[in-house]
């Protein structure tokens, strides 16, 4: 495909340039070539020099020698790649020009320029934008557990898979992703908020474009935890480690790639499991830890995963606490009686966590020295959604969408042992422990504003 996509004039030499990028949709390189118009032969053929890198902001492109003559035939030989990061600043990531304005530096020649050329997003970045607007970070690069995996479990040796039906049911004509819902999940909506894209895939998947390394991806694994006893963080951040290698990759150097990570949004969403499954479900932790201590326990691990981030390259930290464990479907059924009541003690264990990580982020944003680590605090907006169902247009918040909703969830919530209720809407959650899509929606809708738009 080849589209004109920038054009500049100089009045006062009379030049015209105009530049032509050459897209391969299929790897998404991009390919410079170039059209001259020379009009006065004192002035020399502008020879540019640069590479494009996915960047937020302006792109400032230094300029080059010229040639004594200029060539008849211009071609994309004529381009040379700068190898050195100091010539390549910043620039939007998406490849529609809006014009080059040249600038004389100085000199009687125009040997030297500077050229600003300014980008806006992509026709195809623009229909997948919130309000066709600009990204409002370069990425979005995510960690976590079930409730933020688009996928990553269907590459992985464990129980814990949602790749089979009933499953997204209600996304990509029912194929299923390997999102734990009916169809999106909150990485999505955040990410189409940000005006980034509508899915964010999983780095794992087996059609990972350099496009989707470039705007974000979910490193997130169902079942993980921030207890080693569960699968732990320390694989998502060996994934999180590679992915910087493949971006520097695509985007030319490390010190582009590193550019990207430090504007990105990370989003780390884990420590449900850890209640629900290592403290309260199997015998080893209750045995070592009263539940304050095995809080303590888990804001420290916490704590710890954000530094590590913060090494890699992290600037801008979302991190989510618990919902209410003791209302979800399946810790009704567990631990609720006869009449499923949400467990007091699993949702004090929630709030107590929550109000413990809230205290330590504050102190990590000092120790740090980093004002873009933020709490996120999902409590609440449950909470009353399943207290209040009425109020956000819900029917039932104690039972999940799929079979009997006391406790199918991943491989028990399959469409042949565990048929799905007639209308998901009406759910607040879609299997026994994950909500549907509109609950993530109504949910991010409350946070967006609240807690992350703090951190852009």
């Amino acid at each position: 495909m080849r589209r004109t996509i920038a054009a500049a004039k100089q009045s006062k030499s009379d030049i015209t340039l105009v530049a032509e990028f050459q897209q391969d949709t299929r790897t998404h390189s991009r390919k410079p070539a170039t059209h001259y118009s020379q009009r006065q032969q004192e002035h020399h053929l502008l020879h540019l020099s640069f590479r494009m890198v996915p960047r937020l902001g302006v792109y400032r492109c230094s300029a080059f020698s010229c040639p004594t003559t200029p060539p008849s035939q211009p071609t994309e030989r004529h381009l040379t790649y700068p190898n050195q990061p100091a010539t390549v600043a910043r620039m939007e990531p998406y490849l529609q020009w809006l014009g080059i304005q040249l600038m004389e530096l100085g000199g009687t020649a125009m040997s030297l320029l500077l050229l600003l050329l300014v980008l806006a997003a992509s026709p195809l970045q623009q229909a997948r934008a919130v309000g066709g607007g600009r990204p409002r970070v370069p990425a979005i690069l995510v960690f976590g557990d079930s409730i933020v995996d688009t996928g990553n479990n269907n590459a992985v040796l464990t129980l814990t898979k949602s790749n089979f039906r009933p499953y997204g049911k209600d996304l990509n004509g029912g194929v299923p992703t390997g999102r734990f819902s009916n169809g999106r999940i909150p990485t999505d909506f955040v990410a189409s908020r940000l005006g980034l894209k509508d899915l964010v895939p999983a780095y794992l998947g087996t059609d990972l474009s350099d496009d989707d390394l470039c705007t974000g991806v979910s490193f997130a694994s169902g079942g993980t935890g921030y207890d080693p006893l569960t699968s732990t963080l320390v694989e998502e951040l060996n994934m999180f480690a590679e992915y910087k290698e493949r971006l520097a990759g695509v985007v030319g150097d490390e010190a582009a790639a590193a550019g990207i990570v430090a504007e990105s949004l990370f989003l780390v969403c884990a420590g449900s499991d850890d209640i629900a499954n290592n403290y309260y479900l199997a015998p080893v932790r209750p045995l070592q830890y009263d539940i304050s201590a095995y809080v303590d326990f888990l804001v420290e691990q916490a704590c710890d995963f954000m530094r590590q981030l913060y090494q890699q390259g992290a600037r801008r930290i979302a991190v989510l606490g618990m919902p209410p464990v003791g209302c979800v479907p399946s810790q009704r059924t567990l631990a609720g009686g006869l009449a499923r009541d949400c467990d007091p003690a699993r949702n004090h264990a929630a709030q107590l966590y929550n109000s413990r990580l809230k205290e330590e982020v504050v102190l990590l944003q000092k120790e740090l020295a980093c004002q873009r680590i933020g709490y996120v605090d999902i409590y609440d907006v449950l909470q009353d959604m399943i207290t209040n169902p009425c109020k956000y247009g819900f029917e039932v918040s104690t039972r999940g969408c799929c079979g009997t909703g006391d406790l199918e969830v991943s491989l028990l919530c399959n469409q042949l042992t565990a048929p799905t209720c007639p209308d998901d809407r009406k759910y607040v959650f879609w299997d026994s422990f994950h909500p549907t899509e509109k609950a993530y929606e109504i949910i991010v809708d409350y946070l967006f504003p609240r807690y992350i738009e703090n951190l852009l």
